[in-house]
């Protein structure tokens, strides 16, 4: 192997926030360096007749959620590293750290985690014209989840429903977790 290749950065993530602007920035961040030492490692091994195979990259979740839009742009972020990310559920994946722990291209929880899935809830304020909008946008968010959920996921649409008709939060044990592809393994 050539000398003058850099190593690849730190691969183990922690988050352990809620999800907002800042802290989303800063995972993304990390993210697409590890992708960019990734390509020019690629470039620089196929350069010498060489295979550069990609090591994951760990997220640890401990998260209670935060806002659906960031959320939405880390799904994205992850869905499109070609480095393979490994979320991993240390302490709590709940609510919008559900929907990041499915997006990991392997998922793991650990056997005391909490796992939780609700509706996207917000707080509508303002003239009545305006909750009318912001409500269908909430709507059109929801069903956005609810794909997703069931594009990576064993959930049933008709699962879904039912959890969403009873207006709870869903607690989901690991165990259970594994049965329905949330995760793919218990560590």
């Amino acid at each position: 192997m050539p000398t003058d290749l850099k190593q690849p950065k730190e691969r183990s993530l922690f988050f352990s926030f809620q999800v907002d602007q800042k802290s989303i920035n800063e995972l993304t961040k990390e993210i697409i360096a590890i992708n960019s030492d990734d390509d020019y490692l690629e470039k620089m091994y196929l350069c010498n007749d060489l295979i550069y195979n990609r090591s994951p990259i760990k997220i640890y979740i401990d998260s209670y959620g935060g806002n659906v839009y960031q959320c939405l742009g880390i799904m994205s972020i992850i869905d499109k590293s070609i480095t393979p990310i490994y979320t991993i559920v240390t302490g709590c994946a709940i609510s919008c750290g559900f929907l990041i722990l499915i997006s990991g291209h392997k998922r793991f929880a650990y056997k005391h985690s909490t796992i939780m899935y609700h509706q996207v809830s917000s707080g509508i304020d303002g003239k009545v014209t305006d909750m009318g909008e912001y409500l269908k946008e909430v709507e059109r968010l929801q069903v956005k989840f609810e794909e997703f959920i069931i594009e990576k996921t064993n959930i049933k649409t008709k699962k879904l429903d039912k959890i969403n008709r009873s207006k709870k939060d869903w607690y989901i044990e690991p165990k259970e977790a594994l049965e329905l592809n949330i995760i793919n393994e218990i560590l």
